[in-house]
C-alpha cells in the first residue's frame, strides 16, 4: 500500500532541505501576512506530525511533548515564542523520523491500518482509516507544508528552485 508513497516522501524531504539551504536560523520566525505561520512553525508542525503516523501503527511517539503543545493543530504563534528548536535540529529530526515512519509503514499490519482513525480534525474527510491517515502524513500533508515553505522562501526574496 505504501510503496509508491515512500519515494514521494523522500523527494519532499530532499526538497525541504533545499528550500532551507542558506537561510539563517533567525529568519525562520519571519511571517508574511496576518495569520501566516513562520517557517519554524511549519517545521515543528511537520516534526510532530510524524507522531500521528507512528500512532496509526501503535508505535511510540518521538517528538517532545512541548513541541506538540506549542506547534500543534490550532496553536497560535504566541504559544511558541519561547520554544524555538533550531533549523538543523528540526531538519535532522524530520529526516530521520520520516525515514523510520516510512519503513514502519511498509512493515505495517494491514488489519491495523484498516481500522478507522481517531483524529477528530479529519473525522469528516475522505480519510477514513489509519492507513489513509498514514498515507496523508507521508504524502499530501507533508507536500502541502513544503509548498508553504516554498512560498515563504520566495517572500524572503530567494530565487525559485524549479
Amino acid at each position: 500500500m505504501f510503496e509508491p508513497l515512500i519515494p514521494l516522501n523522500d523527494f519532499n524531504r530532499d526538497y525541504l532541505k533545499r528550500l532551507l539551504f542558506g537561510i539563517p536560523d533567525h529568519e525562520l520566525d519571519s511571517t508574511f501576512g496576518q495569520g501566516a505561520h513562520s517557517a519554524r512553525w511549519i517545521l515543528v508542525h511537520l516534526a510532530i506530525a510524524v507522531d500521528y503516523g507512528f500512532m496509526q501503527l501503535n508505535l511510540p511517539t518521538v517528538a517532545p511533548e512541548i513541541w506538540h503543545k506549542a506547534y500543534g493543530p490550532g496553536s497560535e504563534p504566541a504559544s511558541s515564542k519561547d520554544i524555538r528548536p533550531e533549523k538543523d535540529e528540526l531538519v535532522r529530526f524530520i529526516d530521520e523520523n520520516y525515514e523510520k515512519l516510512s519503513q514502519a509503514a511498509l512493515a505495517g499490519d494491514a488489519t491495523q491500518l484498516a481500522i478507522t482513525h481517531t483524529v477528530p480534525l479529519l473525522a469528516n474527510t475522505p480519510l477514513k482509516t489509519r492507513g489513509d491517515l498514514l498515507a496523508h502524513i507521508l504524502a499530501t500533508h507533508f507536500a502541502s507544508h513544503v509548498g508553504q515553505l516554498s512560498s515563504w522562501r520566495r517572500l524572503l526574496g530567494m530565487p525559485p528552485l524549479f
